[in-house]
């Protein structure tokens, strides 16, 4: 039994100057980041351009702690362990980034939404479909690990969230009443 590393792309491995622009049903436009966009309440007729998002992060800069996470997990538990679970529909440009960083042989899946139980449901499956003993995830979004955890705690399966910030890592481990040492 091993361990399911679980790590986030934007904005919680990479943050970039990448953009969602939001034209709402007046006519009106704005543009957020990914993690404006992540508190954002959706109003009636707004239509999304999430174009930034299909190509190679603009101005990237690691998130040193998490990526330094990450390294220490492909080489603790081996690449098969270790999953980038983006919102992004288009993994290519993620995957020449960490390319670009040294990283390579390890699962990327895109989503394509915004929904959290997307990622959730991925990882339910994971879990489902493998020999783990804890799952851990990296993720900047609350809403998020939130779902995950839901999913995840009636599994039995131990659960370490950490949710990455401007400030820091938050990390809180969970053990679900079902689960045995």
């Amino acid at each position: 039994m091993s361990t399911l590393h679980i790590f986030d792309f934007d904005d919680t491995l990479v943050r970039a100057d990448d953009k969602i622009r939001i034209t709402h049903a007046d006519g009106a436009s704005e543009s957020l980041s990914s993690e404006e966009f992540a508190k954002y309440v959706e109003q009636p007729g707004d239509q999304y351009d999430f174009s930034d998002f299909d190509q190679y992060p603009t101005n990237p800069t690691i998130v040193e702690n998490v990526f330094a996470e990450l390294r220490a997990a492909i080489a603790l538990d081996g690449p098969g362990s270790v999953v980038i679970l983006t919102a992004r529909s288009n993994t290519k440009p993620v995957i020449e980034f960490l390319k670009d960083n040294d990283i390579e042989g390890i699962a990327i899946v895109g989503t394509a939404s915004d929904n959290p139980m997307r990622k959730a449901q991925y990882v339910l499956d994971r879990v489902k479909n493998g020999d783990y003993k804890e799952v851990r995830v990296f993720e900047d979004n609350a809403r998020n690990i939130r779902t995950i955890r839901k999913v995840i705690e009636p599994t039995g399966i131990r659960l370490q969230t950490n949710r990455v910030t401007k400030r820091g890592v938050v990390s809180e481990t969970r053990r679900s009443r079902l689960a045995t040492d």
